[in-house]
């Protein structure tokens, strides 16, 4: 009875063994269109070339998949492959490839597989055969075989094939356990360069323009008496760049420094300088002073006017004189 025990204990040891050894399919095993050839395809890899495949998704996708997993891919049909049909259904078709023969090849997928018809035992079951019912029951009872396939379906597009004869090889669980002694990889930091840019493209006053030009960093402006304030305002070259300084400043008479510093990403800063001088304010006289210059003006006039008139009446007393010596000087000349 001990030895029985024991018997069974080490039994049910080693089949634990073979159970956490062996990888299970990670596909379903029906699916829309019956039994699905993803499940069917991996299962055939595993059974027939001890493949244990990954899990690749839609089998359209295995082809892509495969390369990105560092499989060996291609489009010639070789034997110990699968094949992928992109365009079987909208998922995608595969299967495993047993072997090629001239331009036949011969696949063991979900839609099979095929029976043997050149089987002995088959031809047999079928030659006895007498009616309908008995000949399913030959075909039920068939050995099994990869179907035929031309390698070049026009119907379904073969994608290419993934070559299962040299697959990549998994890290060793030596390599798997321990992973706390293991040494860690450098993290490769990248450094992202950033800007230094911290120039201007424009500056804009509410009151009066300036000729901006970037590499230009102050200016100078002149506004009425009235101009008690003013608005200054800035857009930076780089979109990451800040600006200090920009708003409402009342201005004083005389001169006025606006200041606008921008500091780049990287941290560098420039200073742009608007100095504006605000005239002094022009004050009105008195009304007194206002009366004594007027008739001030006045009488310089009306001076003014009296030599004039007299200089004028001179004049005019020299032509009469002129004419008089000349009138007496003809009538002498006239008595001789």
């Amino acid at each position: 009875m001990k030895k029985c025990l024991c018997f069974i204990v080490i039994l049910m040891f080693i089949m634990g063994l073979q159970n956490v050894s062996a990888a299970s399919n990670p596909y379903k095993q029906s699916g829309p269109y019956g039994t699905n050839c993803t499940w069917y395809a991996w299962k055939m890899a595993s059974e027939k070339a001890g493949v244990t495949l990954p899990g690749w998704g839609n089998a359209k996708e295995w082809y892509s998949d495969a390369s990105n997993d560092g499989y060996s891919v291609g489009t010639t049909p070789k034997a110990n492959s699968i094949v992928v049909w992109g365009n079987w259904t909208s998922y995608g078709h595969v299967g495993y490839v047993e072997k090629l023969e001239g331009n036949i090849m011969y696949v063991w997928d979900s839609t099979g597989p095929c029976i043997d018809e050149e089987d002995p035992e088959y031809m047999e079951c079928m030659a006895n055969g007498v009616s309908e019912e008995t000949d399913k029951v030959c075909r039920a009872n068939a050995k099994r075989i990869a179907c035929k396939y031309t390698i070049s379906p026009s119907d379904y597009e073969i994608t290419g094939y993934i070559y299962l004869d040299n697959v990549p090889k998994k890290p060793t669980s030596s390599n798997s356990t321990n992973t706390s002694d293991a040494p860690k990889k450098e993290e490769i930091k990248v450094e992202v360069k950033k800007s230094n840019n911290a120039n201007l493209i424009d500056i804009e006053l509410s009151v009066g323009t300036i000729a901006f030009d970037k590499e230009v960093f102050e200016y100078t402006l002149e506004v009425e008496n009235e101009v008690e304030q003013i608005t200054i305002n800035a857009t930076t070259e780089h979109k990451k760049a800040k600006i200090k300084g920009t708003g409402d400043y009342e201005l004083n008479v005389g001169s006025n420094e606006l200041k606008l510093v921008v500091t780049a990403e990287d941290g560098t800063t420039k200073e742009y300088v608007v100095k504006v001088a605000r005239k002094e304010k022009i004050e009105e006289q008195p009304e007194i002073e206002k009366s004594s210059n007027q008739v001030e003006q006045t009488i310089v006039k009306k001076g003014n006017e009296k030599i004039t008139i007299f200089v004028a009446g001179i004049g005019v007393i020299v032509i009469i004189g002129l004419c008089l010596i000349f009138k007496f000087r003809k009538r002498n000349n006239i008595g001789k």
